[in-house]
């Protein structure tokens, strides 16, 4: 009799447990590899884990593509990217040539530069890499920044492989080692995104130093029309040392997106808290502080969730 009570307990134990489990939703978020998206999925998960009940959230190191992957597999459930981006990849034109019809939106976020960087006295245009023979990073081909380095590069009118028949390299190193290639003195011409200043473009400032590499109006132009979404952006002259000219860079948005499979419930209260709590990323890094509740469907390109669109409906940013 006792060992039949003790085996009843222990099952009714295991089944309370694993119903626990069961009942516990997990919201696993992309974190990119470096710059600005790594501090913003960390305080996500931190205001996730702090005031949903039941969710558990989680930062997965991973580059923009790889995560709409992921997020189109199920493996992911949130991911931050640039709004030209999310549909490029959706559509199937991303470096992986798989489209992603699942992801959908969740709310417009911050926006970025694209800020081009080369070592001082190599070149003042893009343009002059088609015959000049430098070490240049463009990333890998099958993530982000390839996606946007080769069109900026048409837009000054040459290719990647230019580089190349110039007598220079294409160095695909991850971003994550971008900046220390360039401070080790590996490479030439380098391409950053982020807010303006850029904390990694300041430290690679102090230690070797570089000169901001801008585009012409005609050259942005181009740019816009390749990559619908993208505009230019006039970075004033001072902002790092040793620039002496506005300089006009691509300025892009990013987003936050999910998996139209990620249930209503869970996506409505992540858009709540986004909504009601966007001063909670304030200070975090610069440009953190455009993150607001103003125009939280701005520059989408891929429907809305379900979930997010019964709040915006309550709200009234939909009527």
């Amino acid at each position: 009799m006792k060992r039949t009570f003790t085996c009843l307990a222990a099952a009714l134990i295991s089944t309370a447990i694993g119903g626990a489990a069961a009942a516990q939703e997990f919201a696993r978020i992309g974190g990119g590899l470096a710059g600005t998206y790594p501090l913003f999925s960390a305080k996500l998960s931190e205001l996730i884990n702090n005031n949903i009940d039941g969710v558990r959230a989680s930062v997965v190191p991973s580059d923009s593509e790889q995560a709409q992957a992921m997020l189109q597999m199920g493996e992911m459930e949130f991911n931050i990217a640039y709004t030209w981006l999310v549909k490029k990849i959706a559509d199937g034109n991303g470096g992986y040539g798989v489209d992603t019809p699942d992801v959908r939106h969740i709310i417009t976020l911050y926006g970025s530069t694209l800020q081009p960087i080369a070592r001082p006295d190599t070149i003042e245009s893009l343009a002059e890499l088609k015959d000049t023979p430098l070490r240049v990073w463009t990333g890998p081909e099958a993530q982000f920044f390839y996606q946007i380095v080769e069109p900026v590069l048409q837009a000054h009118g040459m290719e990647v492989a230019d580089i190349r028949e110039a007598g220079g390299v294409t160095e695909t190193v991850d971003y994550g080692g971008e900046m220390q290639a360039f401070q080790d003195g590996r490479l030439d011409v380098g391409f950053f995104s982020g807010g303006v200043p850029y904390g990694l473009l300041q430290q690679i400032e102090r230690a070797p130093g570089f000169e901001l590499v801008g585009m012409t109006p005609e050259a942005m132009d181009k740019l816009s029309e390749i990559l619908p979404g993208i505009t230019g952006y006039t970075i004033p002259a001072g902002t790092y040392e040793g620039q002496d000219e506005d300089e006009i860079v691509p300025f892009y948005v990013n987003q936050l997106v999910t998996n139209v499979n990620v249930s209503d419930d869970l996506v409505y209260e992540v858009t709540k808290l986004m909504y009601e709590n966007y001063a909670e990323f304030h200070g975090l890094f610069p440009g953190s502080e455009e993150i607001d509740d103003k125009d939280p469907l701005a520059n989408n390109e891929v429907p809305l969730h379900p979930g997010a669109e019964r709040f915006y409906r309550e709200v009234g940013v939909i009527e």
